[in-house]
């Protein structure tokens, strides 16, 4: 049998096998036009993707808004799942409320997005900080058993302390009724608006920020705010621990040391790796270090003269895939978009399949052995990261 770059044994299917269990393990669906994939190919459960997506028709005061959204959760999924389920409706709640007076202006959604994001990311902190209403004085009252039997109580307060323990990125897209586009971004998914010139050639335009620590911005931005602190960010990781600079959640990199060490550490379940917390911990001594104010990037598709248009939002796997498969610089995002714009916009890609999914086994190498080489390894341990990948016809 052959193996693979890591030494894991693969089968080779061949077609229409491979393209048929490519669709099935990335639930490749249409949902109205919009394409979608979601891959996480290892079987183990508690390796089973982290990467959440939403796509919603909204039809409100002044037409239909397009709600479009990729979530890449990290360290468990208690957090993705909550944002998930909780962001879309309060972004549709805000608009509708926002658009009883009239027409909204676009820097007022950029504002209504940045502000909720923000906001379900503050009451995450708030609930769990709720269940010590005397704060940092009340815990040191406390013993670990104590502590513990507050927090793991199986249900409401379980979930509260959770949901702060692991984090999400957030990638959220509204397309207007006069198609004007709005990406609001935390983390390191991307999202890349194609267009298509009077010419017929196709430009690629990044809507997304990359929120890590391989940013240069990012990390001057959270040297500044930490002076003095020489390892604010460590080996491309804020803390030396995380390498997104920016999400929802993880409010170990929010909130004071006292918190990780007397809460998180007794919570359960846990960390996966206890020892990195400690190793991180010293370092936090003005929090806090993570984000979760978006950026929020605006177009109005018709004043661009593109021909046609589409909007394509992907999980950071996507990124990592294209960088093995066509040898790009994973921290160079607008490069990737190029890439992606440039393989959708082929003359000879069929426009009645699901572009998402075509789009995903180019960048796994799409031939029957490279894909077969990322499906059927065997491997109880995740070979590749969670990857998603949402594809909108805008024009």
């Amino acid at each position: 049998m052959p193996i693979t770059v890591y030494g894991a044994t693969y089968t080779v299917l061949e077609e229409p096998q491979v393209s048929t269990e490519l669709a099935r393990c990335a639930n490749a669906q249409t949902i109205e036009s919009t394409s979608v994939v979601s891959i996480q190919p290892c079987t183990t459960y508690s390796e089973r993707s982290q990467d959440r997506f939403v796509v919603a028709d909204w039809p409100l005061a002044d037409g239909t808004w397009k709600f479009r959204a990729v979530f890449d959760g990290h360290a468990g999924h208690d957090t993705v799942d909550h944002i998930a389920a909780t962001l879309p409706s309060a972004i549709h709640d805000a608009l509708a409320q926002g658009l009883t007076a009239g027409p909204l202006a676009a820097p007022d959604v950029s504002e209504l997005l940045r502000k909720v994001i923000a906001d379900v990311d503050e009451g995450i902190g708030k609930a769990m900080l709720g269940l010590f209403p005397g704060g940092v004085d009340e815990l040191a009252q406390l013993s670990d058993e104590d502590v513990a039997a507050r927090i793991n109580d199986g249900g409401v307060n379980s979930a509260k302390v959770l949901r702060c323990m692991r984090g999400s990125t957030v990638l959220v897209a509204l397309i207007g009724p006069a198609l004007d586009v709005w990406v609001a971004s935390l983390g390191d998914c991307q999202a890349v608006l194609g267009l298509k010139q009077a010419t017929g050639a196709w430009d690629a335009q990044l809507l997304s920020v990359n929120h890590n620590g391989t940013d240069a911005g990012e990390v001057a931005r959270i040297r500044s705010e930490h002076p003095g602190e020489d390892e604010c960010v460590l080996r491309d990781r804020v803390l030396g621990a995380i390498a997104v600079t920016r999400a929802v959640g993880d409010f170990l990199f929010k909130l004071p040391p006292v918190y990780t060490s007397r809460v998180f550490l007794n919570a359960k379940p846990g960390f996966q790796i206890s020892s990195k917390i400690a190793d991180f911990l010293g370092r936090n001594l003005t929090p806090p270090y993570l984000s979760a104010q978006s950026d929020v990037q605006h177009v109005h598709v018709p004043s661009l003269g593109a021909t046609e248009a589409f909007l394509v939002l992907a999980s950071d796997g996507l990124i990592d895939l294209s960088g093995d498969t066509y040898g790009l610089d994973h921290r160079e995002p607008a490069i990737c978009s190029k890439k992606w714009v440039e393989i959708l916009s082929r003359a000879d890609r069929p426009t009645a399949e699901n572009a998402a999914l075509y789009l995903l086994r180019d960048a796994m190498g799409w031939t029957a052995d490279a894909v077969s080489s990322q499906l059927t390894v065997e491997s109880k341990e995740r070979w590749m990261d969670d990857t998603t990948i949402v594809f909108t016809p805008v024009v």
